[in-house]
Formats: structure tokens, sequence, C-alpha cells
């Protein structure tokens, strides 16, 4: 794990974290079942507010949607983070990418190649995984993306 790659493409991408929040919680971001992680899906925010909002091919350009695509997956990084620790990651095994898209737009694998980017790039091979790109017609809160996965961990 390159923490400092993961900063620079935190930086890269404009992330801020978001405030804590004090409420009770419903689901759980991170669910720890043996070696296994399971992150619930996370969109595109930086700083407590959502960007990227919209259907890709409409209100969001191919470009904006990479950058949704790879926010949502740092989502996800700082959910583990925060929860167990990226140190403790020892492989990305499945990623899922929601797409709230316009029925023109096919591009779903080049959009989710720029999350599966940023997991290469802090993980190395480590980061490497089987990934579904899926399109639908709408996401919550009126996202462009949502993305998913199941990490493995270190013993």
């Amino acid at each position: 794990m390159d923490r400092q790659k993961y900063e620079e493409i935190k930086q890269s991408l404009g992330f801020k974290p978001a405030p804590a929040s004090s409420g009770p919680r419903v689901i759980l971001p991170v669910r720890v079942e043996g070696n296994l992680a399971y992150v619930s899906g996370h969109v595109p925010f930086s700083g407590g507010e959502l960007l990227y909002k919209g259907r890709i091919g409409v209100d969001v350009s191919i470009e904006e949607a990479k950058k949704s695509a790879a926010l949502s997956v740092i989502n996800c990084l700082e959910s583990i983070d925060r929860e167990i620790g990226l140190d403790k990651v020892d492989k990305i095994l499945k990623v899922n990418g929601f797409l709230s898209c316009a029925d023109h737009v096919t591009e779903h694998p080049v959009i989710m190649n720029a999350g599966s980017e940023v997991l290469t790039g802090v993980f190395g091979s480590s980061g490497e995984h089987a990934r579904a790109a899926l399109g639908i017609h709408t996401l919550p809160l009126g996202s462009s993306t949502e993305v998913d996965m199941i990490v493995s961990l270190k013993a």
C-alpha cells in the first residue's frame, strides 16, 4: 500500500474529508467477516458534498464520470481506512461499479477504469481485481456513480 500515492490521488481529485457523522448507523460502511471486508456502496462525496450529480451522457460528461468513479473508489478506501486501516488490506478482490447513464452511453468499462486505476496505483498488483461495470437508470441522491467492493485482509 502506497500511502503517498494515495494522498496524491486524493489531492488530484480534489477530495476533502467529510465532517464526522454523529448519528446512529443503519448500515455499516465496511463489514468484516473472517479475512474479508465487504465495503458498502459509496458515491462521489468530497467535503460532505455530492459531486458529479446526474446521468452520464446528459448532465455528466464521460470525463467527469471517470472522476466520479475514481472519487467513489476513494470514498470506499476512506471507509476502509477509518474502520480497519488501509495497511490491513491484502488484495482488492472484486469491484462493482454502478453508472447512471443515458441510453446512448456504452463507455462503462472506460469510465470504471478510472476507479480501477486508483486501486492499482495505491496497491500495485494487489489492487488488480475482478470487476463489473453496470449502466443503470438512477442512483442514490442523484449520483452518477456508485462503487462497492470486496477486499481480503492480511492475517
